[in-house]
Parts: structure tokens; C-alpha cells; sequence
């Protein structure tokens, strides 16, 4: 293999692997947004679950309540204040429970009908609860100071004051802040039982057009936590962020994560990044880093998935790299096998060619010769068999010096290589004797062509610093078919001689 084709050869295994890498890469990319959109799936889900949740409990409530001045008052009349400051609660029943505060309200029978509603809405909270996990408190809580609520909280842990109602939990479904009545999505806030940072899924209640209370679920962040940690098969950074940027969950983002405090995205990620709109069909690269973004439905939380992009080469690199290696061995192999072919070609060439003048000698003659007689002697037609005899090459050699001979030698190859055919046979036979086989030739065309290559030599000078010399030849040529290749070829000698008896410079065939 020529140092051409080496370059080429390397240039291409170069080519490939880059193909291979960009294809990997691709590949992990195109893997890579798979992930990132199944979490945000999962998210949506989650997050979809809650709002059904509270659409639910929505109806659930404005059917309750078109009727509650009809409902006759029960659990209502069990409600007692306990203590001197105004607060009330049920507390008899253990699975549910209704709070509140406000000296006066026990005795407006309009409230107490709208507490009997509410604790109407008791299998339907507990319903809701007990189907999602990842709800902290399922419950309706009114414009009047009360609520009720799911899973049961006794009076004894729990009372409410009326600092809660500025709480993002009911603030949010107020008609001054929220005068469209839509379902809502709150800030982070730390829950007031206990149960740590939580947001909640809300939607305002209205009473032929009065603002009564709100239906709210609020969720525990925990889960979302877990859902990024559990589905991101490749360990990148992930994170759940609401407009005020508040982070609501993240994986990998934030060291030593502290659940109880609230974290900001802008803190952790850059803005360049944080700029990206929804990223819509595939990951974008920014920064040295693919980006997947999406924004949640309802809730317009925003799912963000980072991807070193360091890190992605290095892994098409790890997996293409014995690739590369692979390919540089096999062309190393290629190379050696090129250069035993070429070495056993030339072995083989040492055998078959004369060393001084490069031509075939006379065991390659005769190797291909036999193959050519035979073929004639098949097909009934005729050979030519010439030898070629230089004249008086002792008397160079001793005038001139074996220099010269050697010329006058090299030189019989060159004068038959430009009157021959291409595919003519001819070789050395030693010292200066030469022999051509020429096939599908006329005895005529056989003479004027050897008569022209004699004269071609007899007009030939040769030069070798300030010597030149001419020499002649003389041919011997046998034409026919005989019964061995041998034969023809001694005919062939017999002619050479005689033309060497009749004075040399000549050509003398014999037809056989």
C-alpha cells in the first residue's frame, strides 16, 4: 500500500468514526429527550390527577350546596367552642373533622347549614385522599372561618386562626386576587400541621354567585422528588419550578437539599438556560449543555432537564473509540498483507524475470510458451518461434568492456519492446541469446516485421560516456507447428546459425 492510499485509507477510518460518533451521539440525544419527556409526562399526569381531583370535589360541593338550606342540621349542632378565644370543632367524628373560629358563628343558622354541607362532602374528600398518595389534606374551607378537611386532625394539634387566611391556600381564591373563579396553583408554603413545604391545587366555591370558600388539595413535594430521582435512568439534572422560580422538586441540581427550605431555580441554573421556552420536539444545545423544557399544563410549572454535554462525548467517545482501534488494526492488517503480496510478488518476479534487463527468462519462457503451443496445436494453427543471437558480443566485451556488453544487452529488450505487441512472448535465455514466440501470424508478416527490428538494430547506437558503438543481430526463425515446443525452438537455433554462416545482420526462416 503507497503512501497515498495510506492517507486515504486513514482519512476514511477518521470519517467513519466521526459518522459513528455523531451517530451516537445522536442516538444518546434522541434517548436523552425519550427520558426527559417521559418524566414530564409523568408529571402532567400527576399533576392532571389533582385537578380531576378538585373538579371533582367542585361539583361534588356545588351539588351539596344547592341544597343546603334544605339539609336538616346533625353533625352542625354537635360543633362546640373550646376555649375562650373562639374556636370551635367537631372532633366526635374520627375520620373527619370540622375547625373554625368566630364567637358568633354557632349561632347563624345560614352558617351552620353551610357546615352541615360541607361535612357532606366527607366520602367524597376521604375518596379523593385515599386514591393519591401524594395528598397531604383534602378540604373545603369557607369565607366564614371554618374548614373541613381529610385525613382527621383533632383541635387538640390543630387550630385555626386568622393568620391562615392569609395563607397562599385560600389568598389565592379570594375574588379580589382571583376574581375569574379558575382553578388556581399555589406558591410554595410551609403546611401549618406539620407536613412541611407543600403547594395546593384549589378552586374557588360560588353560591348563586357569592364567593363561598374554596375546595383545596394540597400536595407534598416528596413525591415529585422521588418521580426525578426514579425515572432519570441517565442521573443528568432535573427540576420542577413555578413562575415565582421556587424550585418544587430537583435531582442532581442542589447539594446537601434541604426539604424544609425553599430554593430558587435562578440560583442553580444560568439564565441563558432558564431564557429557553418550550423545547418542543428534541433537546437544544446551549452552553455546552442539551436543555429539555417543558411547561406543565394548569399548573405552568416548568420541567427542566440538563444534560452535560461534556459528558455525552466523552460517552460516544468511550463507545467509538475501539471502533476507531478496530478499523486502524484491520488497515494495520491490510498493510501487512499488502506488503507480503508485494513481497512474495516480487520473490516470484526474482524467479521468472532476467535481473540485468528486466525481461522474463527462459524458465517463464517456456512455463507460458507450453501453454500458447498447446493452444496452437488444438486450433491446428501456426507458431513462430524466433531466436536472436547478437553478433560478435564476445568482441565487444573484449574491445569495449563488459559494461558495454551489458548495455548492448539491455538494449535488445528495448529495440523488441517497441516493434513487438503488448502481449508478445520474449525472454533471455542467457548470455545474448534472446527467443519471441509470436501466435495467429502469417510466415510473411513474420518476416517483414523481423526484417524491420534488424534494421531497427543495424541503424541503433548505443552510448555510455564518451563511447558509442552500434552493433547487429542475427535471427533464426522457425514457422510452422511440430510435434513438441523443443523441436521448434531447435529449428529456430539451426536458422540463427545459418544466419550467422551466411555472414550475420541476417534473417533466415525455415517452415516446418
Amino acid at each position: 500500500m503507497d503512501k497515498k492510499k495510506l492517507i486515504i485509507a486513514i482519512f476514511i477510518i477518521v470519517l467513519l468514526n466521526m459518522i459513528f460518533f455523531l451517530e451516537f451521539n445522536r442516538m444518546q440525544m434522541r434517548d436523552i429527550f425519550k427520558n426527559a419527556n417521559d418524566i414530564a409526562s409523568n408529571l402532567e399526569y400527576k399533576l392532571d390527577d389533582s385537578v380531576e381531583a378538585v373538579e371533582y370535589l367542585h361539583l361534588a360541593a356545588l351539588h351539596i350546596f344547592n341544597n343546603k338550606e334544605k339539609i336538616k342540621l346533625h353533625k352542625a349542632l354537635n360543633i362546640k367552642y373550646i376555649n375562650e378565644n373562639g374556636n370551635y370543632a367537631l372532633d366526635d367524628d374520627k375520620d373527619i373533622n370540622l375547625l373554625g373560629f368566630g364567637k358568633t358563628t354557632l349561632s347563624e343558622k345560614k352558617t351552620l347549614q353551610e357546615m352541615e354541607a360541607a361535612l357532606g362532602l366527607a366520602p367524597f374528600l376521604k375518596l379523593i385522599y385515599t386514591q393519591n398518595k401524594n395528598f397531604a389534606w383534602v378540604y373545603y374551607y369557607s369565607k366564614n372561618h371554618f374548614t373541613v378537611l381529610y385525613p382527621y386532625v383533632s383541635s387538640k394539634d390543630f387550630n385555626l386562626t386568622p393568620a391562615l387566611e392569609k395563607k397562599p391556600f385560600y389568598y389565592y381564591a379570594t375574588p379580589k386576587i382571583n376574581p375569574q373563579k379558575k382553578l388556581f396553583f399555589t406558591p410554595l408554603y410551609m403546611d401549618a400541621i406539620g407536613k412541611g413545604l407543600m403547594v395546593t391545587v384549589g378552586k374557588p366555591l360560588y353560591f348563586h354567585n357569592e364567593f363561598m370558600g374554596t375546595i383545596d388539595i394540597d400536595i407534598t413535594l416528596n413525591n415529585f422528588d422521588n418521580i426525578l430521582s426514579r425515572l432519570d435512568y441517565f442521573d443528568n439534572q432535573t427540576a420542577i419550578y413555578n413562575k415565582k422560580n421556587q424550585i418544587l422538586a430537583s435531582h442532581n441540581i442542589i447539594e446537601n437539599f434541604n426539604r424544609s427550605k425553599i430554593y430558587k431555580i435562578n440560583d442553580f441554573v444560568a439564565p441563558l438556560i432558564l431564557n429557553i421556552q418550550e423545547t418542543l420536539d428534541s433537546v437544544q444545545y446551549i452552553d455546552y449543555k442539551y436543555v429539555f423544557v417543558k411547561i406543565l399544563p394548569d399548573s405552568k410549572f416548568r420541567f427542566i432537564y440538563i444534560a452535560n454535554a461534556y459528558t455525552i462525548w466523552l460517552k460516544s467517545l468511550v463507545y467509538t473509540f475501539p471502533i476507531f482501534i478496530l478499523m486502524l488494526l484491520s488497515l494495520y492488517l491490510i498493510f501487512l498483507y499488502q506488503k507480503s503480496k508485494y513481497i512474495n510478488h516480487k520473490l516470484k518476479l526474482q524467479t521468472v524475470k532476467d535481473y540485468m534487463t528486466g525481461i522474463y527468462n527462459r524458465r517463464y519462457f517456456f512455463e507460458v510458451a507450453e501453454a500458447l503451443y498447446l493452444r496452437a496445436n488444438r486450433k491446428h494453427s501456426k507458431l513462430a518461434v524466433i531466436m536472436i543471437d547478437i553478433d560478435d558480443f564476445k568482441a565487444i566485451n573484449d574491445t569495449y568492456g563488459h559494461d558495454i556488453g551489458d548495455l548492448a544487452i539491455i538494449e535488445v529488450r528495448k529495440v523488441l519492446e517497441r516493434n513487438l505487441r503488448k502481449y508478445d512472448l520474449f525472454a533471455r535465455f542467457g548470455g545474448e541469446e534472446f527467443c519471441v514466440l509470436l501466435d495467429d501470424i502469417s510466415k510473411e508478416d513474420v518476416e517483414k516485421l523481423f526484417e524491420k527490428i534488424r534494421k531497427d538494430f543495424e541503424n541503433n547506437r548505443i552510448t555510455s560516456g564518451d563511447i558509442t558503438i552500434g552493433y547487429t543481430v542475427s535471427f533464426g526463425i522457425a514457422y510452422g507447428m511440430m510435434s513438441s515446443l523443443e523441436k521448434l525452438i531447435k529449428v529456430a537455433d539451426k536458422a540463427v546459425y545459418a544466419s550467422k554462416q551466411n555472414g550475420k545482420n541476417q534473417v533466415t526462416i525455415y517452415e516446418v
